[in-house]
C-alpha cells in the first residue's frame, strides 16, 4: 500500500484534514484521498480511470498487521502480490484482508472509473478496540514468511448510512467529530459481522444466510412499496420471529431499521443522479416529499438538496 494507505497520525490537528494526492496525464486521472481518525486508524478514499490497463507497483511494510477493509464503489481491480496471488476488488463488495510486508501490483480495467473506500486498522489499534481475544480470533495465525496479504472475506456490500456518508464529496465538509463518528461506526459495523462479541448476538448461518439474502433482495425491489414486517412474512412466507431473528443476529437491528437504511442509500444514489426530491422520494416509498426530506435530514445530517446541488 502506498503512503496515503498507511496511518501516518503526527498531530491532533490532522484528525479533520484530508490528506490528498492528485494525479492528471492524458491517459490517467487518479485521486486518493487519506483521513487519520486517530493512530492506527485510517480513511482512504480512492478514484482512479485510465484510457489504458493500468498498472501499479505498490509496496506495504511495517512491524504488525494491518487490517484493510475495502468497499468497492464502482468498477472493479485487483491486487497480485509476487507469488502470484490475487485480491480481487467489485463494486458493491466488501473485501477483508490482512497485510503485514510485501510487495505487488494493482491492475485496474480500461475505460473504467473505479472507485474505492478503504478502512486502515492497525493490530494494535485493533486490539484497543476489540481486545486481544477478538482481534487473534480475526486476524488469525501470524502471516508466513511468503504471505503479503491474507482474504479473510469477499461479501456482498450490506446498506449502511455510514458506508452512504463517505460516498459523495461533501464529505470533506462535514466536521471533524462527524466524519470520525460515522468512520467509527462503519469500522464498528464490520467488525460485528465479522467477529461478533461474546454474548452480543449468534453469527447467522446456513439456511438463514440463503433466507435473509431473499429477504434482502425483496426488499431492495420494493423498496417503493409500503413494506412492513406482517406484509413481508406474508408474501415470503416466514414468520415474524424468524424476520426479526435474522436481521438481529445478523446486523443487532430490526427489519424496519434496515429498510430504512436501504431506502435512504438509494434515495441518496438517485439524488446525486440528478434525480428531483419529489421523484427519489416516491422510488423509495415516500408519498410525502416533505416527509422524505425529514427522513433524509436526520438520517445523514444534511438535506436532499445539499446531495443534488451537490452535483
Amino acid at each position: 500500500m502506498n503512503n496515503l494507505s498507511r496511518p501516518t497520525l503526527t498531530t491532533a490537528q490532522h484528525l479533520t484534514e484530508w490528506v490528498s494526492h492528485k494525479c492528471d496525464l492524458p491517459h490517467r486521472h487518479t485521486l486518493i484521498e487519506r483521513l487519520d481518525c486517530e493512530a492506527g486508524f485510517s480513511v482512504v478514499r480512492s478514484k482512479i480511470s485510465s484510457g489504458r490497463v493500468l498498472r501499479e507497483v505498490c509496496q506495504h511494510e511495517g512491524n504488525e498487521r494491518t487490517l484493510v477493509i475495502t468497499f468497492g464503489l464502482s468498477g472493479q481491480s485487483e491486487f497480485l502480490d509476487r507469488t502470484g496471488n490475487r485480491l480481487h476488488f467489485s463494486a458493491n463488495q466488501t473485501t477483508v484482508s490482512v497485510f503485514q510486508e510485501g510487495g505487488g501490483e494493482r491492475r485496474y480495467a480500461a475505460d473504467k472509473q473505479t472507485q474505492q473506500l478503504r478502512l486502515v486498522v492497525s493490530e494494535s489499534a485493533l486490539r484497543r478496540y476489540i481486545g486481544p481475544q477478538r482481534c487473534d480470533q480475526l486476524l488469525g495465525k501470524p502471516l508466513r514468511h511468503n504471505e503479503s496479504f491474507r482474504q479473510l472475506s469477499h461479501v456482498n456490500s450490506r446498506a449502511s448510512q455510514h458506508l452512504s456518508f463517505y460516498k459523495h464529496p461533501w464529505v470533506g465538509e462535514q466536521d471533524g467529530l462527524r466524519q470520525r463518528i460515522h468512520a467509527l461506526s462503519l469500522l464498528g459495523e464490520q467488525l460485528n459481522l465479522l467477529t461478533p462479541a461474546e454474548g452480543q448476538k449468534e453469527r447467522i448461518i446456513g439456511r438463514d444466510v440463503d433466507l435473509l439474502e431473499r429477504i434482502e433482495a425483496y426488499m431492495r425491489a420494493h423498496l417503493d412499496q409500503p413494506l412492513n414486517n406482517a406484509y413481508l412474512c406474508a408474501k415470503l412466507g416466514i414468520s415474524e420471529y424468524k424476520l426479526k431473528g435474522c436481521f438481529r443476529q445478523a446486523y443487532d437491528t430490526s427489519p424496519a431499521q434496515h429498510l430504512l437504511a436501504m431506502r435512504m442509500q438509494r434515495a441518496q444514489e438517485l439524488l446525486a443522479a440528478g434525480y428531483r426530491v419529489s421523484e427519489s422520494a416516491y422510488q423509495v416509498g415516500y408519498q410525502h416529499p416533505n416527509n422524505f426530506t425529514a427522513a433524509f435530514t436526520k438520517f445523514f445530517g444534511c438535506t436532499p438538496k445539499s446531495v443534488r446541488g451537490a452535483h
